[in-house]
């Protein structure tokens, strides 16, 4: 299965898959090092910059859809001034064609994330995938269409093609319509906060990683400099350093 391991042709790198100049797998132990604990802290920036675009995206929308929402209000009424539809129709059809537009121009590196390139019912070869740790446990190799699963966004895909308020019936199923957007648009964000989090315990596991690591480093010469200390003070014994002033 020819799965992607480096989405959006970012440097999302999977040390399984990619001839990196280190290895990370030996004799069945992990070996970890800077390099590799820093790429993971790169590809985790990366996702985190991908989010941070995406939830921009579901607040806009969101604000798009409360708007549409609220002009459709007054035709729920019975006595619902018939010569304001023009308007109203008007005024929807303006915040439908920006949410089309929004949809369309939100990317990430060049590549469009809301057009159901990371909807989890794309074909699972092309699901892309992020390497959020030096190993390729399933905790650190996330997958970003199962996880974030975002569907192509667009007001046909969420439900508002034609949209009627000449009786107070249609009025409120139109109202129904655009509640049921705003749900989809809350479980995306609470997808994108679910995997945030996650990306933040992995960061704080590889900050500690990254310390302990630098701790190991510097070992090596502390216990040199005491051995070099600890044989400088015994070669001044008590006969040495009488010999040493009777000279």
């Amino acid at each position: 299965m020819d799965q992607k391991t480096i989405p959006f042709k970012l440097d999302f790198i999977d040390p399984i898959t990619e001839n990196l100049d280190h290895d990370f797998l030996k004799s069945g132990t992990r070996v970890t090092d800077l390099k590799s604990l820093d790429q993971a802290l790169h590809n985790i920036s990366l996702a985190m910059e991908l989010l941070e675009e995406a939830d921009l995206a579901y607040e806009k929308i969101e604000a798009l859809l409360a708007e549409i929402k609220q002009l459709a209000k007054p035709s729920l009424a019975s006595n619902f001034d018939l010569s304001q539809l023009s308007t109203v129709e008007v005024k929807i059809s303006l915040n439908k064609n920006e949410l089309d537009k929004l949809s369309a121009l939100t990317q990430f590196k060049g590549e469009r994330i809301l057009d159901g390139s990371l909807s989890a019912s794309r074909d699972a070869e092309q699901h892309l995938y992020l390497m959020a740790g030096v190993t390729g446990s399933p905790e650190n190799r996330i997958n970003l269409n199962t996880g974030l699963n975002i569907p192509k966004i667009s007001c046909k895909t969420l439900g508002l093609g034609t949209m009627l308020f000449n009786t107070p019936e249609e009025g409120f199923k139109t109202t129904m319509m655009v509640e049921s957007a705003l749900d989809i648009v809350t479980r995306l964000k609470g997808r994108s906060q679910a995997l945030k989090s996650h990306l933040l315990r992995i960061k704080r596991s590889i900050d500690v990683s990254i310390t302990n690591h630098q701790a190991a480093e510097s070992t090596p010469h502390s216990l040199a400099k005491a051995e070099e200390i600890y044989r400088a003070i015994h070669t001044y014994t008590p006969r040495n350093i009488r010999e040493h002033h009777g000279k």
